[in-house]
């Protein structure tokens, strides 16, 4: 559901229920009363509001949840960070994206060349784009690159009602950058910290005169070091596109992307003598790289192809469908300090060495039915689809030496002892997932009372393929929904709850002597929040407390010999306000929870529970903008409530500088080059750095 002209003529989410009450449908469009015309003439104002309002996104309608609906007229929580906003803070990755985002920690696990690292309300997030799961296993794919999105959307809390196995945290779901009718283009130059040297180009418009073929282009070439010694960050991307509207009605859109990173794992998993705290000979820096030059890496590559179809079958219904096809395969060579470990008197360690080769292959289709009509005097947002996930990814050329990789001084490096004789690869079992799921989501509006049900139930078979032997298999149905329920008040008040299930299956037996295979994680959310929305659109404020209960999250690692499956309760609040005066823009956003494991009753490991972060614009005459945020990350814990890993605040900042078609900026993150430890696994373990300070200066010619 992508909002070109197309979707701007269509009305939105629907289903057949309908025709389950027998009843026919009314568009709010064909009425001629007075009432009716009022309604037209507010859409036509929402609009315009859209187009000044800077970061406030409250009357967007998120594409995460589905049902288009405005943000702020749904009872559920659900987070937008638009393609300005990342310009505006500098985001490399969608890591950096998420980083002023309320109930989202994002980068979890510190500085990562592998990974986006988030969690949402203290629990990992689903990974989608364009509303198809995107990930699935691990060390096998390409990070998505943020250049090529227009936004990101947040779905907080379990959301498996849409998405079927799902993340218990949320959804983080991008939009990819589709044609556009009107021409216009941007060259963009980028050089910064760590020889970071970047060339990127988007281009969009009509191929002819009468707009029935669009096309787009999205390109980018980096080549770039990063704060780790020896560890690079090379890569590129394009995505073209290419829309043909065949008639008025009809809208198909098909989407490349092509992406390529080369260069190494960053994370070193050094010891937490030496960085949480002092070791042997002081503290390790966050520079140091453990591995072997010129024989580590960590490279990928994977090309998508997504087609979008969109038909609009009369004023009132419409019928979509994604479709995505993703082929990735990986290449790992890498060195970490073996876990655990401490530097001894010489500052030794010793090594691990680990080699892998991840291929994978996915395909995902959603199909729904949308429509908006009215029954009696309620009316009616409804949608009802039913979708399909295919994914299989395999290992080979596996092997994973603990301690074989020979020693190293982590305080003064010597390369070269590379302990190869003893490597003997083999091939690891396949995973595969399938799941077919029918959803039916109704949002209904009665007055100022909107309810908002929806209903799931999927078939979902996940294999581990052995080898030798006979495989694992969980085969589970599950049924899935949610409730939601709010007010809205004249004065743009609005109070809501809701509740939400979610499931996600889990690969795998407990290890024990007898096998059992893994139970699905579940999971429940309530919540009750109030959004508000000013008169003016330049005031946005959302508030929302949450209850999690989850159950069977697999804790691995915690039963000697197995694996266990234990629960989790979180509870917490979140805020989040926008505000615009003018040439002046801030948003603020707060976070608090309790996040503990439902047994020991210890802190869940790797969550910040207090966040707080405030982001400022300026604009300045017609030329310059300055931007400046502040983000506070609570402490967190390792596995089994120890270590804690202090707290940390950290300074951004943002220069722009526009003059004809030209814009020159300059951004910094953690301008004041903090190093802080992000994370450790346990108590004499391994810990990670956080991201040190990272400038990027920018040129860009727009047409």
């Amino acid at each position: 559901m992508h909002y070109s002209a197309f979707h701007l003529r269509k009305l939105s989410s629907a289903v057949a229920l309908a025709s389950v009450f027998g009843s026919p449908t009314i568009a709010f469009a064909q009425q001629t009363d007075a009432t009716s015309d009022v309604e037209l003439e507010a859409m036509q104002v929402v609009g315009t509001a859209m187009d000044t309002m800077g970061y406030i996104e409250a009357e967007r309608q998120p594409d995460v949840g589905k049902l288009d609906v405005p943000l702020n007229e749904q009872p559920f929580s659900m987070s937008v960070v638009d393609e300005q906003f990342m310009q505006d803070t500098g985001s490399k990755t969608i890591q950096d994206a998420l980083l002023y985002t309320p109930g989202v920690y994002a980068g979890n696990f510190g500085f990562d060349t592998r990974i986006d690292g988030a969690s949402v309300r203290g629990i990992s997030a689903g990974r989608y784009l364009d509303g198809l799961r995107q990930l699935y296993g691990s060390y096998n794919s390409v990070r998505t690159n943020p250049y090529a999105l227009e936004s990101l959307e947040v779905l907080k809390g379990p959301s498996s009602m849409l998405y079927g196995q799902a993340d218990l945290g949320g959804i983080i779901n991008g939009l990819s950058k589709l044609p556009e009718e009107e021409r216009s283009g941007e060259v963009w130059a980028q050089y910064g910290s760590h020889n970071r040297k970047q060339l990127a180009v988007d281009v969009t418009g009509a191929a002819d005169e009468d707009g029935e073929l669009l096309y787009r282009l999205v390109a980018l070439k980096r080549d770039s070091d990063t704060q780790v010694d020896h560890v690079e960050d090379d890569g590129y991307v394009v995505s073209p596109s290419l829309t043909w509207r065949p008639s008025n009605d009809t809208e198909i859109t098909l989407l490349v992307n092509r992406q390529e990173n080369k260069g190494q794992v960053s994370a070193q998993f050094l010891p937490q003598a030496g960085t949480l705290e002092p070791g042997s000979q002081g503290f390790i820096g966050s520079e140091r790289f453990v591995g072997e030059p010129g024989w580590d890496r960590y490279d990928r590559e994977k090309t998508e192809t997504t087609v979008f179809f969109d038909h609009q079958i009369n004023h009132d219904w419409a019928f979509s469908a994604t479709a995505r096809y993703t082929d990735s395969s990986t290449e790992t060579r890498e060195h970490w300090v073996t876990i655990p470990s401490q530097p001894d008197a010489n500052g030794e360690v010793p090594r691990t060495i680990f080699t892998a080769d991840a291929a994978t292959q996915i395909f995902n289709v959603d199909a729904r039915l949308e429509g908006e009509f009215a029954l009696g005097n309620t009316q009616h947002s409804l949608i009802a689809g039913i979708d399909r996930q295919d994914a299989h990814w395999e290992q080979d050329n596996y092997y994973y030496g603990y301690g074989e990789g020979g020693t190293i001084d982590v305080y003064n490096p010597e390369y070269g002892n590379l302990q190869l004789d003893s490597l003997n690869p083999t091939d690891r079992p396949d995973n595969e997932i399938e799941q077919v799921g029918i959803y039916l989501a109704d949002h209904i509006e009665v007055g100022p009372v909107v309810v908002s049900a929806g209903l799931r139930h999927d078939w979902a078979e996940n294999r581990e393929l052995a080898v030798n032997g006979a495989d694992t298999v969980s085969d589970e149905e599950a049924t899935t929904g949610r409730l939601g329920l709010m007010y809205r008040f004249d004065n743009g008040i609005s109070p809501y709850i809701s509740y939400s299930e979610a499931f996600s299956m889990n690969l795998g037996t407990d290890g024990t002597a007898s096998q059992s295979t893994l139970k699905p994680t579940t999971g429940e959310q309530e919540e009750a929040g109030i959004k508000y929305l000013s008169p003016d659109k330049s005031l946005a404020i959302s508030a929302a407390y949450f209850d999690i209960t989850q159950e069977n999250r697999v804790n691995d690692g915690s039963t000697p010999g197995g694996v266990e499956q234990t629960g989790a309760v979180i509870d917490g609040w979140e805020l989040q306000f926008n505000k615009r005066w003018q040439d002046f823009e801030t948003q603020l956003g707060y976070t608090h929870m309790n996040a503990n494991d439902a047994s020991s009753g210890e802190r869940l490991p790797y969550v910040a529970e207090k966040q707080a972060s405030w982001w400022n614009k300026l604009y300045l005459g017609n030329n310059w903008r300055f931007g400046a945020g502040v983000r506070y990350i609570g402490d967190n814990v390792g596995s089994g409530g120890a270590p804690k890993v202090p707290s940390e605040t950290l300074v951004d900042a943002m220069i722009g500088y526009t003059v004809g078609q030209w814009d020159l900026s300059l951004d910094a993150k953690n301008l004041t080059d903090e190093e802080f430890i992000s994370w450790c696994r346990y108590e004499g373990g391994d810990c990670g750095y956080g991201e040190r300070r990272n400038v990027t200066a920018n040129v860009r010619y727009q047409f």
